[in-house]
């Protein structure tokens, strides 16, 4: 871990703060405040990466230091790990609601504390690396997910609402790179990727989600008449341009969801989840071909707004085991690559593990309506639970705008079923969003288990 990471330390017994030192002080840079007030005041001055919180402080405890470091925007963002005595779940969850990454119990237990620290900076890290992330693709020099998102969000943000969103996926892509080669796979999605930026205006944005995914974003007010108008041109031009790519060899096709802004959402993690959906729905029904999410004032029979979970799996399982285009080396930054390397490392390491893929869905009744907050609050609870659940070596990603994926290292089923559950019963705990729940599925990565 990089030293020059910084940590406050905030607890009001000297004694307390000397123990934490001796811990910490030979792999990051140390910071101490006897008081939530000294605290506070330090922030004004600095920005540490971690701070570690004693609760029962006099004055000003714990959870009111924490409270006045979310108030601030500045400091909001900066992860807060409780110290504490008190081994009482309803401590722990009050403080994960208020937004607390993890717990350390006192008297320190010196490699369990340095274990939960660099886990949660670990964490930051790769947030932090994402947002910094270069903003274009590389193979098709369209924007990339991120930039979508943001600009998306600022647009709806504003005084204007209105638009269309399109996933886009190329049917049978693995099929063409395993017929015509990685190479023909690529100017494909390079092909691809010209035609949808010259079917847009100078308004609108297309991006690269990921691997054969791709995304337009229309803005402004349309007619369904018009979406559906602008779907079946771009359909018919992909297929001519790409099959002649191909010399005609490639039953080349394209598949859309769409969704529409306001009547599906306001933000982009709902209107790509629910053109998502639609996509799913295209391609169960035969490929080839667009569907709208829902058209204004008529859901259609085959809605897909119900989530599937199974289905959700099963295209995961695909995801992670199909192969990419890529040819040698996987080429990742230097960050993403140690990250990689350190859990291979600990993986290969053990003796009579298994890895098992633990798919978790917040889901609602069917006729339940709630709002983007809702939805956003029970994700960071999610993840809360996550957090605080796992062990260090197991994996986890957020896998949609309701869903969070987790690769765990266990010895049989029954072991990662627990670790399944302690993340269920946390979030339970967590959760105030009446009508909300947790799904979850859990498979063996080789498939030979599923239950």
């Amino acid at each position: 871990m990089d030293k020059q990471k910084h940590i406050l330390i905030v607890d009001d017994v000297t004694t307390n703060l000397k123990m934490a030192a001796d811990v910490l002080q030979d792999t990051y840079r140390l910071s101490m405040a006897k008081s939530g007030m000294q605290a506070i005041e330090f922030l004004k001055k600095a920005k540490p990466d971690l701070i570690l919180l004693d609760i029962k402080m006099p004055e000003m405890d714990g959870y009111e230091t924490l409270e006045a470091i979310k108030a601030n925007p500045d400091t909001a963002s900066i992860p807060v790990v409780f110290l504490t005595v008190d081994n009482q779940r309803k401590s722990e969850i009050k403080g994960l609601k208020m937004g607390a990454m993890d717990f350390i119990r006192k008297p320190f237990e010196p490699e369990v504390m340095k274990s939960r620290i660099q886990k949660i900076l670990k964490i930051e890290d790769l947030r932090r690396d994402l947002s910094i992330s270069a903003r274009k693709d590389p193979l098709t020099n369209l924007w990339n997910r991120k930039y979508l998102e943001d600009d998306l969000n600022r647009y709806l943000e504003s005084a204007n609402h209105e638009g269309v969103f399109i996933v886009l996926d190329i049917d049978r892509f693995k099929e063409i790179n395993d017929t015509f080669g990685h190479i023909a796979g690529d100017s494909l999605l390079t092909e691809f990727a010209d035609i949808l930026e010259s079917r847009i205006g100078p308004r609108d944005i297309v991006a690269r989600i990921d691997g054969d995914e791709f995304a337009v974003f229309l803005k402004g007010e349309y007619s369904m008449e018009e979406v559906k108008e602008y779907c079946q041109e771009l359909l018919e031009i992909t297929s001519a341009e790409l099959k002649e790519l191909l010399d005609d060899k490639a039953n080349v096709s394209v598949s859309m969801g769409v969704s529409v802004s306001p009547y599906d959402g306001s933000d982009f993690n709902t209107l790509y989840s629910k053109a998502d959906k639609a996509l799913y729905f295209v391609k169960q029904n035969g490929k080839n071909s667009f569907h709208l999410f829902r058209e204004r004032g008529n859901v259609r029979e085959k809605n897909p707004d119900a989530i599937n979970t199974k289905a959700d799996m099963e295209r995961l399982e695909r995801m992670i085991t199909e192969r990419g285009s890529e040819e040698g080396a996987f080429k990742v930054e230097y960050e993403g690559f140690k990250h990689i390397y350190q859990f291979v490392s600990r993986a290969v390491g053990r003796t009579e593990q298994n890895v098992f893929i633990l798919l978790l869905t917040v889901n609602h009744g069917e006729y339940l309506k709630f709002s983007n907050d809702a939805l956003d609050t029970a994700m960071k609870e999610l993840e809360r639970s996550i957090i605080v659940s796992v062990r260090q070596g197991d994996v986890t990603t957020r896998y949609s705008s309701f869903q969070y994926v987790v690769m765990l290292m266990c010895n049989d089923y029954d072991s990662a079923k627990l670790v399944a559950d302690r993340i269920v019963g946390t979030w339970t705990e967590l959760n105030e969003t009446e009508g909300l729940f947790i799904d979850y599925i859990l498979k063996a990565a080789d498939g030979k288990e599923n239950k």
